[in-house]
Formats: structure tokens, C-alpha cells, sequence
């Protein structure tokens, strides 16, 4: 399986993610904040909904 998303991962980003001298070193920082952009609004989309089933 992880052989699968890095092979995916992989021609996406045009890059052997499995030698880790291919990879930038900003790469994995891009990764966080892109991943904390996601849950950060997944949570907040979450939240917002709970507060409109309040004030019904």
C-alpha cells in the first residue's frame, strides 16, 4: 500500500519520492501546511454547522 501512494505521489510531483536525496528539503514543510490548511478547515466547516443547529 505505501509502495502504491508513493508510486502515485511519486508522478504527481515528478519526483522519486524513494531515494530521499530527490526530495527537496522544503517538501515535507509544503506537505504540513497544505495537510493543516485541510483538517484546520474540515474542523471549522464542523464547528460552523454545529453553531447553526444551536440557534434553530
Amino acid at each position: 500500500m505505501l509502495d502504491l501512494m508513493l508510486k502515485i505521489a511519486s508522478g504527481v510531483l515528478q519526483m522519486n519520492l524513494r531515494d530521499h536525496h530527490d526530495i527537496p528539503f522544503a517538501l515535507p514543510l509544503v506537505f504540513a501546511a497544505v495537510l493543516g490548511f485541510v483538517i484546520g478547515f474540515i474542523i471549522l466547516k464542523f464547528i460552523g454547522e454545529e453553531q447553526k443547529q444551536d440557534a434553530e
